[in-house]
């Protein structure tokens, strides 16, 4: 399959399955997902990064932003190319401190050098420049800020198993349950051609960010990263 990562394309595969995103999620995750999140948040408070301003992009409908509210910032933007993915973040978080917008990773809304913490809840393998993406996170995150990156990441080695759920299971359940006849061929195909967590964090550093660590959530697949500008 070839990937077509272009934002209107993006953006329109998303609006398609709004709706049933949430469930889908947490199915097929057997609801670890929500324990990765969760995970992040307790890091966050373990290293005492600054929080008063938050950003998570690629922010869909909010799941990762519900738990970064629990921190107590003082501001909180969720930017996301998909209107009815923001849509039902819109219904699910109510929260005067909350900007929801839609943006993508290119153009954020925010001014340079004003966000402590943005974070990336798998969404940065559908980027469709990774490098301007970054240079922009950078442009818009405070001195010493914190870029976490919540990733199904490419494998250096087959796991037959997994590829078999993967890229058989998964995608003929995500039809019949978002009736999307794409997006979950596409789910697959770009995480299995998407960088390596080690390949990300490189490109990273020579983007300009310092890797301060990397947890390994599920089979050296699913990754929590944490880059600080340098």
């Amino acid at each position: 399959m070839q990937l077509n990562k272009n934002k209107a394309k993006i953006g329109m595969m998303f609006d398609q399955i709004a709706g049933r995103y949430d469930f889908l999620n947490h199915f097929f995750t057997a609801n670890l997902d929500k324990c990765w999140r969760r995970k992040i948040i307790r890091q966050i408070k373990y290293f005492n990064f600054p929080f008063d301003t938050v950003v998570d992009l690629a922010s869909g409908t909010g799941d990762m932003m519900a738990e970064l509210l629990k921190l107590g910032p003082e501001k909180a933007y969720s930017f996301d190319i998909s209107e009815k993915m923001l849509d039902v973040q819109r219904v699910k978080i109510k929260d005067e401190r909350l900007v929801i917008e839609v943006a993508d990773s290119e153009n954020m809304p925010v001014g340079d050098n004003s966000v402590d913490i943005l974070t990336i809840g798998f969404g940065v393998r559908n980027f469709e420049n990774l490098d301007k993406s970054l240079d922009e996170i950078r442009r818009v995150l405070k001195p010493k800020g914190i870029l976490i990156v919540l990733e199904m990441f490419g494998m250096k080695k087959r796991n037959v198993l997994f590829e078999f759920y993967f890229t058989r299971i998964m995608p003929l359940f995500g039809k019949l349950i978002s009736h999307s006849t794409y997006a979950y061929d596409y789910l697959h195909n770009s995480v299995m051609k998407f960088k390596t967590v080690d390949e990300f964090a490189a490109l990273a550093v020579s983007r300009g960010f310092a890797l301060r660590k990397k947890d390994n959530n599920f089979l050296k697949f699913v990754y929590s990263v944490y880059l600080q500008k340098s």
